[in-house]
């Protein structure tokens, strides 16, 4: 199952050298919340909060989470497949 990856987030933070106020004043995203999802206590932020993220690290989605190690590669498996599915429905 993936799950938001505190640990990517402050690498990318430290990449990118920003502070959570920085970060807060940049996206819009109150720096309570900045602060929570940083630290690992939001594990379940809402989509513009990612959206947000997104655009102020110039990254995918995927970049924040972690995945067990066979889940990514199911999904990319289904989705290559998913064509085929549609096909054989019709």
């Amino acid at each position: 199952m993936a799950r938001l990856s505190s640990k990517k987030l402050n690498e990318l933070k430290e990449v990118n050298l920003l502070t959570n106020e920085e970060i807060s004043k940049l996206t819009g995203i109150p720096l309570f919340t900045v602060e929570n999802l940083f630290s690992g206590r939001n594990i379940y932020p809402t989509m513009w909060i990612l959206v947000a993220l997104m655009e102020l690290f110039s990254c995918d989605m995927k970049d924040f989470f972690e995945y067990e190690e066979d889940e990514f590669a199911s999904y990319e498996s289904f989705s290559s497949s998913f064509p085929n599915i549609i096909v054989n429905l019709l």
